[in-house]
């Protein structure tokens, strides 16, 4: 008589199946599958799989732009239930994100008990992430897009640094996904490029902007066009082509619209707002900044929403 096929392995097979998806599929909607994932392996006792899943939806609905608040009260249950399995390497991928997304909320309505009970490394956590190879590698990317949303450029050019070094020499990857990695990677370099006048840096934008720009052609137009556009439009404003800068700020803007990522949308506006703040355009400046404003305060992130509340008069 033949076995029922066993179900110990569906959340992995889910896990890495939407691993795949979301390069093809509408983020918002493939990223869901984690929490199937995180339910079949519950099923079948596959602890490690289903606070994985449950790690990787979190972090990636960060990405994909839903309420930054609600990402960060989904952090806090997951962090709870990676400790209660006693699952180091897991917390110490999911740490660095929950610190800037608590940062970007400002206000998150959370406990500050649950924050510390989820949150708190001790320091055999610490001592067991330094020993990891994609620690320094996730710890620095979050460091990075953190000072460049919070404008902060020494910090943001000493951890992208520091990434780009480490790179090439981690295999792991659990946390964001490489192409948000990218994307930021390219975003970061052309800032630090202009202001450092640093042709290095600009060369590390353009690479990206053709990884982004062979994402959007090859896998799909919802996750990337808006993302090409964006590195397209850092690549022209970096070069003096203002008109082309303008025209391209504004087709990621209208993409980030049509293709539902709202964060991305607020960023591009930000982006945007800066670059007719640097060329003399103050007053068409201040529309941008107001509307990135508007999308910020929407997507939840207040206290980043706050900081461009000085660009406004």
């Amino acid at each position: 008589m033949r076995a029922s096929p066993s179900c110990a392995h569906d959340g992995a097979v889910i896990f890495c199946t939407t691993n795949t998806k979301i390069f093809v599929e509408p983020v918002q909607s493939t990223i869901e599958f984690y929490l199937e994932g995180h339910k079949a392996a519950m099923r079948s006792g596959a602890t490690r799989y289903a606070t994985l899943c449950a790690m990787v939806y979190d972090m990636s609905s960060f990405w994909a732009g839903k309420n930054v608040k609600a990402v960060c009260c989904a952090m806090v249950e997951t962090m709870k239930q990676v400790k209660f399995y006693n699952n180091l390497l897991l917390l110490t991928i999911i740490l660095p994100a929950f610190q800037v997304a608590v940062k970007m909320a400002g206000e998150t309505g959370i406990e500050q008990s649950d924050l510390i009970n989820a949150s708190g490394e001790s320091s055999k956590e610490r001592n067991f992430a330094a020993k990891l190879p994609s620690h320094i590698l996730n710890t620095s990317f979050h460091g990075f897009y953190e000072a460049f949303i919070f404008r902060q450029l020494e910090r943001a050019k000493q951890d992208a640094e520091t990434f780009y070094e480490e790179q090439s020499e981690s295999t792991i990857n659990m946390s964001s996904p490489m192409f948000m990695r990218e994307f930021y990677f390219g975003l970061v370099s052309f800032w630090i490029g202009r202001e450092k006048c640093d042709k290095k840096w600009l060369l590390r934008g353009i690479a990206s902007k053709h990884a982004l720009n062979n994402l959007a052609t090859t896998a799909s137009t919802w996750n990337f066009e808006n993302k090409a556009f964006l590195l397209q439009a850092e690549e022209q404003f970096s070069q003096m082509d203002f008109v082309a800068a303008g025209v391209l700020y504004e087709a990621a803007i209208l993409s980030s619209k049509r293709h539902k990522f709202l964060n991305e949308e607020a960023l591009a506006n930000e982006l945007a707002g800066y670059f007719y703040l640097d060329t003399g355009k103050k007053m068409k400046s201040i529309h941008y900044f107001s509307q990135a404003f508007q999308k910020y305060t929407e997507w939840g992130a207040l206290a980043k929403a706050s900081t461009l509340s000085k660009y406004l008069n």
